[in-house]
Formats: structure tokens, sequence, C-alpha cells
């Protein structure tokens, strides 16, 4: 059984919970939304972050689980991502102007820097550990965006992060046989649609219309990302149009099995 931890499943802060991070092994993660609140002290473990694309509710905590526990670090945070997501971090982040640059700033007792920038190519597969492999495919949002395909033991699920458009999706699945499982947003409920489109996100509607070509391979689908002031409305439209769909909504604390 391969196993992912949901430590952020919405699309905002909320009380109802944070915002997109994934936890691979006790060192790894996919996005850094929401860290220091589930992990605590552990944070400080985290030596690899994966990042999907560079919008706030995707990178958070990646100031404050450096923050909160500098003096605890004893390797740096190696951050990976498309060159352009690395680029609008370093820029617009990690600028000394809204957050120190950590990858200008020596780890506590050390000489290595406390943050490492890593670029990563599409396509490449990479290893997590003995066990498990990364590959990144781009994904359609609104800056420059990927997800992963995560290979554990021959079993495979990916997740989307943040997308509209979902042929991507279609065209992964479809040359890997080994996917059972797919991590999918749904941010808004269907009354919303027009904000969807602008902002590069999905509505239940236009989730189920654009997993269609993949509907009858029997995935396992976990949905992500909804806005938690629409969340009652957005489950009840998804549980409408989810047809022949195993569907899991995703909270906090949830465990993607695959």
């Amino acid at each position: 059984m391969c196993e992912i931890l949901t430590l952020g499943a919405y699309g905002s802060r909320s009380q109802k919970g944070g915002t997109s991070a994934f936890m691979l092994n006790s060192t790894t993660l996919i996005d850094a939304g929401n860290v220091v609140v589930p992990l605590g002290e552990a944070s400080a473990d985290i030596d690899l972050v994966w990042l999907t694309h560079s919008h706030l509710d995707h990178i958070a905590d990646l100031a404050f689980m450096i923050d909160n526990y500098f003096e605890k670090r004893d390797k740096p945070l190696r951050i990976r991502g498309l060159p352009q997501t690395l680029e609008a971090v370093q820029t617009h982040f990690f600028n000394h102007t809204i957050w120190p640059d950590f990858s200008a700033i020596a780890m506590y007792g050390s000489k290595e820097m406390t943050v490492i920038l890593e670029s990563i190519e599409v396509g490449e597969y990479y290893t997590i550990d003995e066990t498990m492999t990364i590959k990144a495919f781009y994904t359609d949002h609104t800056v420059p965006s990927c997800g992963y395909i995560v290979t554990k033991e021959h079993q495979a699920l990916l997740i989307t992060a943040d997308t509209h458009r979902l042929e991507m999706v279609e065209e992964a699945v479809k040359s890997h046989p080994n996917i059972r499982s797919l991590v999918i947003e749904c941010a808004f409920p269907n009354a919303m649609e027009e904000l969807a489109v602008v902002s590069k996100h999905l509505t239940p509607n236009l989730l189920f219309e654009r997993l269609k070509p993949l509907e009858s391979l029997g995935l396992k689908l976990y949905i992500n990302h909804l806005k938690p002031t629409y969340e009652t409305e957005i489950r009840q439209e998804i549980k409408k149009a989810k047809g022949k769909w195993d569907v899991t909504i995703l909270r906090d604390g949830t465990v993607l099995v695959f």
C-alpha cells in the first residue's frame, strides 16, 4: 500500500484547514501551503519541497518552516520547481522585502545557505527514495505551473494542483497505465464558472465534463482546493455531477492511498 498525507487540502486558509501541501515521506513535500501547523517541529526535518507553481497558497509556509525552526535545521531546504516558478519565488518572496532571502543566508552554525533553489525539467524522472520517483508535467494555470506523477512500488498517483484544462492529465494517464489515482482541484461552485474560467480553476460541472475521456478507466478521484466559503455548495454539486467516479473530497489529514 502506498500512502501520501494531505497536510493542506483547501484553496484558501480558514478555520476549516490550510492550503495545498502533500507529504510524500518524512522529509519531502509537494507544495508548502500548510506545513507548520500540522507538523510543528517536524517541519525542520523537511529538506525537499517540489513546487507546482508560485502562488501564495502553495508557498506560504516556506517562510515559516524556516523562520520558526532556523536553529534546528541541519540541512538546507531544497526547493524544486519550474525555472519560472523559482524565479518568481526568488524575485517576489525571498527578496529581503517581503521576506528574508534565505538563499543568501547561511544555516545556523554552517557555511551552507539555508535555501537552495533547483530547477526541474518536465518529463524527467527524479528519485525521492529507494521506492519512490516523481515526474513533472505541465498544467494550465494563470502562471507557469506543473503537476506531478508520483510512482511507488509500480503504482502511481497524479496530482494536478491548480489547473483549468485537463488534456494534459488525459495524456499523462494514457501514457502511464500504472496511474491508479488522480488528485484534481475544484475551487468554485458552478454559479461562479466565469471566475473559474478567468482564474483558470475548475467547477464541478467543468471538472466532470473534462474527465469524461477517463471515466471508464476505474480510477480513484481525490478532489482538493475547494474554497472554504463555498465548500458545502461544491460538495453537493460534486455529488450530483460525479457519475460513476469513485470520489473522495480531501480534508487536512486525509491519507491518499494508491
